[in-house]
């Protein structure tokens, strides 16, 4: 494999894992307020009662909207929109809509916190963004991404292990790895973004990528690391994020944040 479509590859899984870090989106299906929908809000309600989703730094609401602008990433400037559809006792589904493409992750609700399962629909799931087309499996979930509560100075994991393949232009490339972070509560932070001011929680994580690329028959091992920072505010979300880092010689500060916001 040569060094340019090597870091095309790991280019490719980075967005996809970064998103996933980042988000906890415009549903494809709307449900009309019929009969029909009714055992859903009873799930709905279920769910508020049993507190299992209930987050004080993401509402877990059907129909709650966010809408971001990256920039300085390496693969440019963009903006997406997060949507959380099809809440259910144990979990919900996040839908990112961004560059023409969607993005649907399943999330897990447990009395720990929130966790996402997987990187597309369902068990496996496809990403189509920038001319590449992922699709992965999802295994061996550990940990959340953002605990029931959290206090300055929290540390806690979450790692997952994913087995695929991704195509770009014409050339498919099989990939398995670890995705494992690491995060840490640095405490309360005035943020100031398109979408507002907030007195916003900070998060620091470090995300370690291991993996394995094959093309052709030869195989590759791809590793490296990204420290980011998140900030969540109460009854809003994550306002904003952002990343440093160096891939493969090319040096990446990027910054999301959030443009407007709409909770039921």
């Amino acid at each position: 494999m040569n060094e340019k479509l090597h870091l095309r590859v790991a280019l490719a899984l980075m967005l996809g894992l970064v998103l996933q870090a980042c988000s906890p989106g415009i549903p494809e299906t709307p449900v009309s307020p019929t009969l029909e929908a009714a055992p859903a809000e009873t799930e709905l309600a279920q769910s508020r009662e049993q507190g299992l989703c209930d987050n004080p730094l993401y509402p877990v609401i059907s129909g709650a909207t966010w809408t971001y602008q990256s920039s300085g990433s390496l693969s440019g400037n963009f903006s997406f929109t997060d949507t959380i559809t099809d809440v259910r006792g144990d979990g919900f589904t996040l839908s990112s809509l961004f560059n023409g493409a969607t993005l649907t992750q399943e999330w897990a609700c447990n009395p720990e916190g929130l966790a996402s399962l997987t990187f597309g629909s369902g068990v496996t799931g496809g990403l189509s963004t920038s001319g590449v087309q992922m699709d992965l499996t999802t295994t061996n979930v550990q940990g959340v991404i953002l605990p029931k509560t959290v206090s300055t100075g929290d540390q806690w994991p979450y790692s997952l292990d994913f087995e695929g393949n991704m195509e770009y232009s014409g050339t498919t490339v099989d990939t398995q790895g670890t995705a494992s972070f690491s995060f840490s509560t640095l405490g309360q932070e005035s943020v100031t973004i398109p979408a507002g001011t907030f007195d916003a929680m900070k998060i620091h994580t470090d995300l370690r990528l291991e993996m394995d690329v094959t093309f052709s028959g030869f195989s590759a091992p791809v590793v490296f690391t990204i420290p980011s920072d998140i900030w969540y505010a109460p009854e809003v979300g994550w306002v904003k994020a952002s990343s440093a880092g160096n891939i493969f010689g090319m040096a990446f500060s990027e910054t999301i944040e959030l443009q407007s916001y709409s909770i039921p």
